[in-house]
């Protein structure tokens, strides 16, 4: 009878804690490199927002590149490249959601829409 108590209560314990298809697991940028390969929600605070003369654009978390914990790519040419507010987001929180992939032996997240950020609008952390 304990035992199957104990099942039970550890069962309902499980599902608690075991997220639920369709919803992401929220990971701090120094997490990131332990969740290459998954789809995760990225969150922590924007050190720096950099653009190559080419038009490639790197949201960097945790430091400056080459010594980030975590970057948003977004590539030259999508549609948030030209967005405004990518320049106004350093010192904000925010997250960024995606499938986390290493670059340089650093984790990034692919971002070519504005849905993938959330955060974008709130004010600043100084």
């Amino acid at each position: 009878m304990r035992i199957r108590l104990f099942v039970a209560i550890l069962a309902l314990l499980l599902c608690a804690i075991v997220p639920r298809a369709g919803e992401l697991i929220l990971i701090k940028d120094l997490e990131a490199i332990k969740y290459v390969g998954k789809e995760v929600e990225v969150r922590g605070r924007v050190v720096s927002v950099t653009t190559s003369p080419l038009g490639t654009t790197f949201i960097n978390f945790g430091g400056d590149y080459p010594n980030q914990t975590f970057a948003g790519f977004v590539p030259a040419g999508s549609k948030i490249a030209s967005n405004k507010r990518l320049s106004l987001i350093p010192g904000k929180t925010i997250s960024i959601t995606g499938t986390i992939e290493l670059y340089k032996g650093k984790p990034e997240i692919t971002v070519v829409s504005v849905d993938q950020i959330k955060g974008l609008d709130s004010p600043r952390v100084h």
